[in-house]
């Protein structure tokens, strides 16, 4: 074999692990500009590991995201198992290896990009070798800050591990890069009447002679042909609407666990929770599995699972873009074949099946593509191109710029939709095909069951918030010269939910509307034990808002098991905001606890201080575990208690998982004696044990962190 350290690949592998489509856009870009620079490369899906051969791959660059509570994507799942076979079987499995990373993940969660950290750790015990040092992205802070940078130095390290047949590399990092200001018109655009404006102030851009650091444009990928409708096998099914037309082949997924297959349910009853004065509408809603579509579910199924829900754009956003684009309705509606303009350049993986069967434009952005997800700037950078005035493209440029960092900034404040990035530009038209390939896809939205199959397993019952919001954006043209006499007026901008504000309306139709649907796997076993199992272990829940819902299935179960054996202990904690408005479940939890399922209730109210005062409870969740700190403690480290968490992770996950290390800490200044067994426990790579007379709080963390990995401190969380 040859030596690692000196041999030239001839081919490079892109690979990608993505949940919401981040990853898969960053990881496309990046392999479509490699083929341009002159490299010969693949890119995949890390879950087609059979497919491009990984045990075989020399050269590899990862783009990998991290979701829930620090779990790879769903898309990986596979290559995990497999990977993790590997390398335990064979300690330099991938010793020919060479790789790098770029993660991308969020510090206000806990385990910031975790899939990145646990691949590098994998591969590097495995004899792999890193031949460029691995990039972290923050999307709290921009992504970009961290992935920019790390993709103009990438070229360099690839080209001494891989050859590029193309002589202009330098001439294509250098292009663009510097653009001269001076003919670019100061004229401010035309008033165009949207219904949600950008309020971006480009005075500064004025003052530039050039800008610096604009990305180099890609290059289109695909072409679109439009096909005679008598070659389309259009569905006779009436009742499909709530359907993508393509959904027939989705039901032919070929998955490793058989119950993870998409398949068709029906949307039945659905009824609102909360009072009307409540600040958020939550809505119950079944979906019936029937005998014949869910059949390969029937039994596999349990409290605490999660399900996907493919659900389409807004129909009014996608022909206000089509109308934008100047696509007459009747062409939008045309079924057309997507061809790639480059044969060495595969199109993006959602996107490949309409190189086969047709659809029209308009299915394709009502399913395919995400219209509202925070635009990055190659997307501006290609819009750029297709500008008829200057002064447009001359803004989307200084967008992409060094310069142009804190506008773009504040346009990703106002969470555009791809129609108010046209509105804003209104001499930007790209052709619908390209405007198509620089979109994300559109990623199905995951869902908590509420239920437990041993009550009804002819259904999914689902509880979630219905999504439309404000936000309030700082007016920059409101500002006074003197800043201090008075505060900038706020802009306000509406936005809404993909999948909920659609459930909602299909709720309201009133007919039986069909869905598409499809288990999640369970990677962090979020599931109650049987009771016969774990006969006298307690169970803590903690779960605010929605996040209840998973454990009113953990307590239905908990009710049919009480009918065969005695009830142990399990304690809920619940928060809300108004005792009277959005108490979730009520009814539900009240019975619980009448039929011993549940044997302690804490309830929280954020925003009932009355409600506070009367029953003497917390403002929080994390208060109230707080204030039961030594019982939460004597539970979990005296009788090997499990704990649940699932809801918010960004605010309350983190909040809770930051109490938990208190309450550990607190315990252990009360019992000293504990301590040092404690940290002798926790593995080898764990902080040292330099003081065994008190326990910090990055010790705390450490044993936590045991907890997660034994299945006893369980977390489901969202952003």
């Amino acid at each position: 074999m040859p030596d690692t350290s000196t041999f030239m690949d001839t081919q490079v592998a892109f690979l990608y692990a993505s949940q919401t489509g981040n990853a898969e856009s960053i990881s496309y870009n990046i392999y479509e500009d490699a083929v341009k620079r002159g490299f010969s490369a693949s890119w995949h899906v890390l879950d087609d590991y059979e497919k491009f051969k990984f045990n075989e791959l020399r050269t590899v660059v990862f783009v990998v995201s991290t979701t829930g509570d620090g779990d790879p994507p769903d898309n990986s799942a596979r290559f995990w198992r497999v990977l993790r076979k590997a390398t335990r079987s064979n300690p330099t499995a991938y010793s020919h290896l060479r790789f790098t990373i770029l993660g991308l993940g969020d510090t206000n969660y806990s385990n910031f990009c975790n899939t990145a950290q646990r691949l590098d750790k994998q591969l590097l015990a495995a004899g792999a070798t890193a031949f460029y040092p691995k990039g972290l992205a923050d999307d709290a802070t921009g992504l970009e800050e961290t992935v920019e940078p790390w993709i103009d130095g990438l070229w360099p390290a690839l080209a001494q591990v891989a050859r590029c047949s193309s002589q202009d590399a330098d001439q294509a990092t250098e292009q663009l890069s510097k653009l001269d200001m001076n003919a670019a018109s100061q004229e401010p655009e035309s008033n165009v009447q949207v219904s949600q404006p950008l309020l971006l102030d480009f005075q500064h851009m004025a003052q530039l002679a050039s800008i610096t650091g604009i990305p180099r444009a890609s290059a289109p990928v695909c072409a679109a042909v439009y096909v005679d409708e008598q070659d389309v096998d259009k569905s006779p099914e009436s009742d499909m609407v709530s359907c993508p037309p393509w959904y027939k082949d989705l039901l032919d997924t070929k998955c490793d666990d058989p119950s993870l297959a998409p398949f068709v349910s029906t949307v039945g009853s659905t009824k609102q929770i909360t009072a009307p004065e409540a600040l958020k509408r939550t809505l119950v809603m079944d979906l019936e599995l029937s005998e014949t579509d869910a059949q390969h579910v029937k039994g596999r199924w349990r409290a605490g699972d999660a399900f996907n829900i493919y659900a389409p754009n807004d129909t009014a956003l996608v022909a206000a873009i089509i109308a934008k684009l100047g696509v007459k309705p009747h062409d939008a509606k045309r079924p057309l074949r997507l061809e790639q303009k480059d044969a060495k350049i595969e199109l993006p993986a959602h996107l490949r099946r309409f190189t086969t069967a047709a659809a029209s434009f308009q299915d394709i952005l009502l399913w395919s593509v995400d219209l509202s997800s925070l635009p990055r700037k190659p997307l501006l950078r290609a819009l750029a191109e297709y500008c008829s005035e200057t002064s447009d493209r001359q803004r989307l440029l200084y967008l992409c710029s060094k310069q142009g960092l804190k506008t773009f900034e504040a346009l990703r404040s106002h969470m555009p939709t791809i129609l108010d990035l046209l509105h804003a530009f209104p001499s930007c038209t790209p052709p619908p095909e390209r405007l198509i390939e620089l979109l994300p896809p559109l990623a199905p939205r995951s869902y908590s069951i509420c239920n437990a199959p041993q009550v009804d397993a002819t259904k999914w019952r689902i509880a979630f918030n219905v999504v439309e919001y404000e936000l309030e954006i700082e007016d920059p043209f409101s500002k006074s010269e003197d800043a201090s006499s008075a505060s900038p007026a706020l802009h306000r901008v509406s936005r809404r939910g993909v999948c909920t504000p659609w459930l909602e309306l299909l709720a309201k139709s009133g007919s039986k509307s069909r869905i598409l649907v499809a288990k999640r796997p369970n990677l962090n076993a979020f599931h109650l034990p049987a009771l016969a199992d774990t006969p006298e272990r307690p169970v803590i829940m903690v779960g605010p808002g929605t996040g209840v819902a998973p454990f009113i299935g953990f307590l239905e179960q908990r009710s049919q098991e009480l009918q065969q054996a005695n009830a142990p202990f399990t304690w809920l904690f619940f928060g809300c905001r108004n005792s009277a408005h959005d108490y979730l479940f009520k009814p539900e939890i009240q019975q619980f606890v009448e039929n011993r399922a549940l044997s302690r209730l804490s309830v929280c109210f954020s925003r009932d201080p009355d409600a506070r005062a009367q029953l003497a409870a917390e403002k929080y969740v994390q208060d109230a575990m707080l204030k039961h700190a030594d019982e939460i403690a004597d539970y979990m480290l005296n009788q090997n208690a499990l704990l649940f968490v699932c809801g918010d992770a960004k605010g309350m996950g983190k909040d809770v998982n930051d109490a938990l290390a208190t309450i550990v800490c607190l315990y252990a200044a009360k019992h000293p004696h504990i301590i040092r067994p404690l940290l002798e426990s926790l593995p080898k790579s764990s902080l040292p044990v330099d003081d065994a007379s008190q326990l910090s709080k990055a010790q705390a963390l450490q044993v936590l962190m045991q907890w997660s990995a034994q299945k006893r401190y369980v977390r489901d969380l969202w952003a």
